[in-house]
């Protein structure tokens, strides 16, 4: 079945205006993106992961309705990554060649109040893709500026709407005014200090009640930001998963891409496995390179590749799975 697979090495985010944030003349960096397409194309996953994410912590400031974070029950235990254990990440990635890292994965990274040296420590080590997802209530000026400084590459920020009725109705705890000022601030410090970085994306996710004014949306932040996305809405429901128990020739892209690393430690093979059923060890006693190279993950490819990601319980019931194989039979009727 390899020759049918379909795969997307970046399925769910999708451009409304602005540019690709990963357009870049620099040749590393384009080294780096065109593995990023080509090895999940290929069934591919190199000596070490292209990325990481490592979640700073699972706490959140937000209870947003259509987020998994929001759900978490009293046995996910909350807490925040230590300097140590970020440092041991990146200097191993450093020495295996990855490229990048995102500072966050179910939690808020401005919580963290060592954010700033995180990002500040990959950016001396030599990584040339670092930046993190925010709902950008906390990205006060100082902090910006720290951030800027630091030199972030890229920040995306989440925002549901353009108003503040939308947006508080949706963004559970937020405060549109704090958050619209926050982003100007940005803006303007980025201009003040002649800074092309942190390149700024803002997005949404694509809920029913905002999808037929997408083009007010991008109107209104784009001048803000260099690029206006949209993500697939995922519906966090079970009684949604159509194509649970269904075999079909449909890879997931992040096997071969990256990994996940949670702030206790945990690595993961991919960012939709919330409660940690997945996990391939602990950095405290293995390294992100035997668990990339492991006998386990060596499996989960195997069964994508295969068609049978179903065979896994916890793909067999991923809402990213289940929304990418919707559109594919979708776009198979037309």
């Amino acid at each position: 079945m390899t020759d049918t697979i379909k795969i997307n090495a970046l399925p769910n985010l999708h451009t409304i205006s602005g540019k690709n944030l990963h357009e870049s003349s620099d040749e590393k960096y384009k080294e780096y993106r065109k593995k990023w397409s080509e090895w999940p194309e290929n069934f591919y996953h190199g000596n070490f992961p292209l990325f990481l994410d490592i979640e700073v912590t699972n706490n959140c400031n937000y209870k947003c309705k259509f987020c998994a974070t929001t759900y978490f029950d009293s046995s996910i235990k909350k807490g925040f990554i230590d300097y140590d254990t970020v440092k041991k990440i990146i200097d191993e990635g450093i020495k295996e060649g990855l490229y990048g890292v995102k500072f966050n994965d179910r939690g808020e990274p401005l919580l963290h109040k060592e954010i700033v040296k995180f990002v500040k420590y990959a950016k001396v080590s030599g990584l040339i893709d670092v930046y993190f997802n925010t709902n950008a209530i906390l990205l006060k000026e100082e902090t910006a500026e720290a951030l800027i400084e630091a030199g972030v590459d890229r920040i995306s920020i989440s925002i549901e709407g353009y108003n503040k009725d939308v947006y508080e109705k949706f963004r559970v705890g937020g405060d549109f005014e704090r958050v619209f000022s926050n982003i100007k601030k940005l803006k303007e410090l980025k201009k003040r200090k002649c800074s092309e970085k942190p390149k700024i994306r803002i997005q949404t996710v694509l809920l029913n009640e905002l999808s037929k004014d997408l083009n007010n949306y991008a109107n209104f932040w784009s001048p803000f930001a260099d690029e206006i996305c949209y993500i697939d809405y995922k519906e966090e429901s079970d009684s949604s998963l159509r194509m649970k128990d269904l075999e079909y020739p449909w890879a997931c892209h992040q096997l071969w891409q990256r990994m996940i690393i949670w702030w206790d430690g945990t690595i993961l093979p991919c960012n939709e496995d919330d409660r940690g059923q997945l996990a391939l060890g602990n950095i405290r006693d293995r390294s992100i390179k035997s668990a990339w190279d492991s006998i386990y993950h060596g499996m989960l490819r195997e069964k994508h590749i295969a068609g049978k990601s179903h065979e896994i319980p916890v793909c067999n019931t991923c809402y990213l799975r289940d929304s990418e194989i919707k559109k594919l039979i979708e776009g198979c009727k037309k």
